[in-house]
């Protein structure tokens, strides 16, 4: 059955949780793809569930005439979703757009060094690999500690 196919069961209100189901499970990877820019900022599970809450948006408005295919459509449901929960319910402190980039490079370099050396890299090593200043990653480390001890600190 195809997602079309799919979405025309459960808006006629056929089997609708297993037609969800379904329809989620066999876009799954294409989900997946639709949320890796999003993923240095939240849990996966987190932002896989949001993605849910998108794709029954998109099945709600979803119009087969159109001629345009329902996960190109339902993309921008999902990514709606996502943003909106990252907006709204990501970090209780506010980080700024750019800091949030500069931390998810710093983690991914971190990941990267660490693989490749088989030990946790020095400063240097990461400053070196992100062509920055070796002074700016005690201000980064602060930042990411900052907003995570503090949202930690409501879930305890």
């Amino acid at each position: 059955m195809t997602n079309e196919q799919i979405v025309t069961e459960i808006r006629n209100g056929y089997s609708v949780t297993d037609n969800m189901q379904l329809l989620y499970e066999s876009n799954l990877p294409l989900i997946k793809r639709f949320l890796k820019p999003y993923i240095a900022y939240e849990p996966i599970e987190d932002l896989l569930q949001e993605a849910c809450f998108g794709l029954v948006e998109a099945v709600q408005h979803y119009e087969t005439s159109k001629n345009v295919r329902f996960m190109t459509y339902a993309e921008y449901w999902i990514r709606q979703s996502v943003q909106r929960y990252l907006e709204k319910c990501g970090s209780v402190i506010k980080i700024p757009s750019h800091t949030r980039q500069k931390i998810a490079r710093y983690k991914k370099t971190v990941q990267e060094l660490g693989q490749g050396l088989g030990r946790v890299p020095t400063d240097n090593e990461i400053a070196d690999k992100m062509r920055i200043s070796v002074e700016l990653l005690p201000e980064l480390k602060i930042q990411m500690q900052g907003g995570s001890q503090f949202r930690h600190s409501f879930i305890r």
